[in-house]
């Protein structure tokens, strides 16, 4: 499993895991959207392009999250699968596959107001990668 939801007071908590940095990033955005709705009952029709920038490499996957939470948002839409074409120390560019939602099939579960800063360290586990991730709901 690439991640797993951890218990936490107020807000949703998630232990991403991933071989290498952009995998670590990818899982971090199919975790936050499988918060979001059941990726399953999306057809992923549009594809969308992502680039953010960072000073360090967890202000990156933030701004990553924060850039897909705002699309989700502003542009109503869900998100099946994503890519990372090009990950660097302050820089990230990659792709969304998703489409607009559907009420008729997309079911709201958690409301994500925020990615938040709580904890958040990127660190060697092992042969991967993890990081804990708080979402304010």
């Amino acid at each position: 499993m690439d991640y797993e939801i951890l218990e936490h007071t107020a807000d949703v908590c998630i232990r991403v895991y991933g071989k290498s940095l952009d995998k670590l990033f990818e899982n971090s955005a199919r975790a936050m959207m499988d918060l979001i709705t059941d990726k399953e009952k999306i057809k992923p029709s549009q594809e969308i392009e992502i680039e953010v920038d960072g000073e360090t490499i967890e202000e990156l996957l933030v701004h990553w999250l924060q850039e897909i939470l705002y699309l989700h948002e502003v542009s109503k839409m869900v998100f099946k699968d994503f890519r990372l074409s090009l990950i660097g120390k302050t820089h990230a560019k990659g792709n969304a596959l998703g489409e607009k939602i559907d009420m008729d099939r997309h079911e709201l579960l958690f409301d994500i107001k925020a990615v938040t800063y709580h904890n958040l360290k990127i660190e060697p586990v092992n042969d991967r990668l993890k990081v804990d991730i708080v979402f304010d709901v």
